[in-house]
């Protein structure tokens, strides 16, 4: 399966679409919280699905194996975790609950597991004459606490190299936890410059991502970015051959 679309995405994609249409109906689909934690202790978590629209919606809710390799996010269906009710029908101002309930032993190596909740507004009948219908997809990342509920950490080592398309971010966490990177800069010559701004992605335990970057993107400088929602900035560790 290929990655699945985050809202910022979805919500690019229908803006675009927009251009130069009569008229548009939005979704008035929301998914909250943003990102789950199931202790080892916890059976299930609480996902809440909101009609915040003036139609009645649906929705599909499917749970996915969450790995990185080669630089890249893999999502695998699984049975690890089940969704229920995987199929919602939400009126106008209401909300669902859908519990997330795990299904298997927390992980016994000390390290988290990931996965990926994917939430589908489901098209139904179609936008008055001339318009769009837009319809949402969110994915939300779920983390398995191992065994004991131990504190887990990500211990990040990065790299800025050259390829084929340009310069490339790559961070390996070598740690027990999870890394989501953000509003990430370069420092060099008593200056900052931003390369990525926003949300960048995560780094799960044990893989290297790889994120390309802007083309005013230099091998020497230190790396800043903030880590799991930090409000202040941390400093890569670089590979010494990136320096």
């Amino acid at each position: 399966m290929t990655g699945p679309r985050t809202p910022w995405f979805a919500a690019l994609i229908a803006c675009l679409a927009m251009i130069g249409a009569p008229t548009a109906v939005a979704s008035g689909l929301q998914v909250s919280p943003i990102g789950l934690r199931v202790a080892a202790s916890e059976q299930a978590q609480a996902l809440w699905l909101t009609n915040t629209g003036t139609d009645t919606l649906h929705a599909q809710v499917r749970v996915f194996r969450w790995t990185q390799a080669g630089g890249k996010d893999v999502f695998e269906a699984t049975r690890d975790l089940v969704v229920s009710p995987p199929m919602v029908t939400i009126a106008p101002g209401d909300r669902q609950l859908v519990r997330i309930i795990r299904q298997v032993a927390p992980p016994s190596d000390g390290t988290e597991a990931a996965y990926r909740v994917i939430v589908d507004e489901l098209p139904v009948g179609g936008a008055d004459k001339g318009g769009l219908k837009f319809v949402l997809r969110y994915s939300v990342p779920v983390f398995i606490a191992p065994a004991g509920d131990p504190t887990v950490s990500a211990t990040l080592r990065a790299s800025v190299e050259a390829s084929g398309d340009g310069m490339v971010l790559l961070v390996h966490n070598s740690g027990k936890g999870h890394a989501q990177l953000a509003d990430v800069s370069q420092h060099e010559d008593g200056q900052d410059t931003p390369l990525l701004s926003g949300l960048v992605g995560y780094a799960l335990p044990g893989s290297t991502m790889s994120w390309p970057l802007p083309p005013e993107s230099r091998r020497a400088g230190a790396l800043r970015a903030r880590i799991n929602g930090e409000a202040s900035e941390s400093t890569l560790v670089m590979d010494a051959g990136s320096r």
